[in-house]
């Protein structure tokens, strides 16, 4: 049985079953690939295109079918995710904790069908985009899992830089990086403006600001209101930044390579070292007596940089296609159908 949520886990399951008896009960409710379905309930005017999971597939409640008989299925989805329908099922839509729409209202709804040719250019079109989007994904998740995996091991096993186990050096935070918050400004509107400055905060940047506090190469920690205590934050920065007093300012020693040891903090387990709850807090007397265990060649320690910055620029670039690849979609969902 086929449920709106089988199409938010991407069609991985786990599946709701019938038997052979509900099967054919439900008969009028019987799905092939390319059948499109329409959530009205919740979350209304939602639209899915049923691939092929090579077994029979049945329509379970909350839900819609759309088939044409006449016009290309594959057009009538992209038509059905344009402005010009949702507007129209906005209108229709019972409002309420738990708005829906039924049959009788959808027919209400006006098409603008051009010729069969013409469907089938759009219709292609919008399946080249949409599998040039999956691909891009599956991309990004694979790319995801390589960095998390290297992530893990550079710093922990015996990793190919090495041709024997790697010494390491047992020092504290406070030997190879300089805190620089006493260069912070308090925040308020009377002394920043809009401007072209990134204005970093404990999750990264906030707003974009006229001046100033910080010049040069600098790693960002997060003093307090960390949105996710479990990857806390870690961020670079480079360049004219203006960084207020929810992060911590780190000036890398020359002691040590910038990108191992940024990748290195990124991995690193914070929770020990935090106070109070809810609102979790990392001052700074604690910062600098952490203790950690790092790499003492410096060699390896530019190799494990440049690979793990090759695959975090590998990942952001993959990224950026995704969302331009979605940004073209939108306008062409927005343009073709007027």
């Amino acid at each position: 049985m086929i449920r709106l949520q089988d199409a938010s886990n991407n069609w991985q399951g786990p599946w709701l079953y019938t038997d052979k008896k509900g099967y054919n009960f439900l008969s009028k409710s019987k799905l092939f690939p390319g059948d499109i379905v329409m959530s009205n309930v919740g979350s209304v005017g939602l639209f899915y295109l049923i691939p092929d999971l090579g077994k029979p597939m049945t329509l379970a409640p909350n839900s819609i079918l759309l088939r044409s008989s006449f016009e290309n299925n594959r057009f009538l989805f992209s038509l059905m995710n344009s402005n010009l329908i949702k507007t129209q099922i906005e209108k229709e839509k019972s409002p309420g904790a738990q708005p829906k729409i039924n049959k009788t209202d959808f027919k209400k709804i006006k098409l603008v069908i051009p010729q069969r040719t013409e469907q089938n250019v759009i219709a292609n079109l919008f399946k080249v985009i949409d599998s040039l989007l999956s691909l891009q994904q599956r991309k990004l998740e694979l790319e995801s899992l390589l960095y998390k995996h290297l992530k893990r091991n550079c710093f922990y096993n015996n990793y190919n830089f090495y041709y024997s186990k790697p010494k390491k050096l047992n020092i504290k935070m406070k030997d190879i990086i300089t805190l620089e918050d006493n260069q912070r400004i308090p925040v308020s509107e009377n002394n920043r403006k809009k401007g072209i400055t990134p204005y970093y905060g404990a999750n990264g940047i906030q707003d974009y600001v006229d001046g100033y506090t910080h010049v040069g190469q600098y790693i960002l920690i997060a003093e307090d209101g960390a949105s996710d205590i479990q990857n806390y934050p870690v961020i670079a920065v480079n360049g004219k930044v203006w960084i207020n007093n929810h992060a911590h300012v780190l000036k890398v020693n020359k002691t040590v390579d910038f990108s191992y040891l940024l990748y290195f903090l990124k991995n690193f387990n914070y929770f020990p070292w935090l106070v109070g709850s809810g609102r979790f807090k990392l001052n700074a007397k604690t910062l600098l007596n952490i203790k950690i265990s790092i790499d003492s060649n410096t060699e390896n320690q530019r190799k494990i940089g440049v690979l793990l910055n090759e695959c975090d620029s590998l990942t952001h670039a993959t990224s950026t296609r995704i969302k331009l690849i979605k940004d073209i979609k939108q306008f062409l969902l927005q343009n073709l159908f007027i």
